[in-house]
């Protein structure tokens, strides 16, 4: 079973001159999965919350591109708050329920994930992950 403990925040290589910031993610260091789907949320109003659920089987890792993001990990006995500002990444086995409030109006979130889309995988209760992930 995931641990909370386990779950830490990934500083992705910036590299900034006078032209910009390039960040970098290479996925043979950070993305411990090959990548199947990919998706990003943006254009959230400030202090919305989005997620709200976990996943029996897929992975997903999330890339915060611009802006902050709260992400707000449980296994269903333990909590745990993460920040993610630009160039942050953190790495949700399946199982963990998570819901991700938008601190920053800019805030573009990039998620990562192992499988193709399937409304089955969605667990939608907080009390369902240590039961049935």
């Amino acid at each position: 079973m995931p641990n909370l403990s386990d779950i830490k925040i990934d500083h992705l290589p910036k590299f900034s001159d006078a032209r910009g910031n390039l960040v970098v993610a290479e996925f043979c260091n950070y993305v411990p999965f090959p990548v199947v789907r990919l998706f990003y949320i943006h254009d959230v109003p400030i202090n919305t919350i989005r997620g709200k659920h976990a996943h029996r089987r897929c992975r997903q890792y999330m890339i915060c591109q611009t802006g902050r993001v709260i992400v707000e990990a449980t296994d269903g006995t333990q909590t745990r708050k993460i920040e993610l500002c630009s160039g942050q990444a953190v790495l949700i086995e399946c199982g963990i329920f998570t819901s991700e409030t938008y601190v920053d109006r800019d805030t573009v979130l990039l998620v990562l994930c192992d499988r193709p889309y399937d409304r089955d995988d969605y667990i939608e209760s907080i009390c369902e992950p240590k039961a049935k992930a």
